[in-house]
């Protein structure tokens, strides 16, 4: 019992080790992020108009949405925001579902516990399942 609470501890520790200075840097990537994106530049590229394409706004606010650092809990308000502000229905779910799955410092750490493969795969998962929703909730 002792052995396995001691390997158990032992792990614990290295993977401390192994992620914490990716932690350190995604945290500090999400500060600098936070700082200098303004509040009304989402909103102003994720309206709609029927003028314009309503395929564009969903591509922005999917993308948009990555390197935000927000969780899930935090974008319901920010989407409600910018669904207030103007942007539409498909756009503003898109941003809802793509910004708490990825997040500057999850990234680095997925690189650091699991691989590149499962690092460059969480974005382009949240990229295709936001423009699903998106394109989904705008069509119908």
């Amino acid at each position: 019992m002792l052995a396995f609470l001691s390997d158990t501890l032992s792990a614990f520790w290295r993977i401390m080790l192994d992620s914490g200075v990716w932690l350190l840097a995604g945290l500090a990537l999400a500060g600098v992020v936070h700082a200098f994106v303004p509040r009304d530049f989402l909103a102003r590229h994720l309206s709609s108009d029927a003028e314009r394409s309503r395929i564009a706004p969903i591509v922005k606010a999917s993308l948009l949405g990555i390197p935000l650092p927000l969780c899930s809990c935090s974008v319901i308000p920010v989407a409600a925001g910018l669904r207030s502000s103007g942007a539409g229905r498909g756009a503003s779910a898109a941003f809802a579902i793509s910004t708490p799955q990825t997040g500057e410092e999850s990234v680095p750490l997925t690189w650091a516990l699991f691989g590149p493969v499962f690092a460059l795969t969480r974005p382009v998962a949240a990229v295709v399942t936001a423009l699903s929703a998106g394109l989904l909730i705008e069509w119908f």
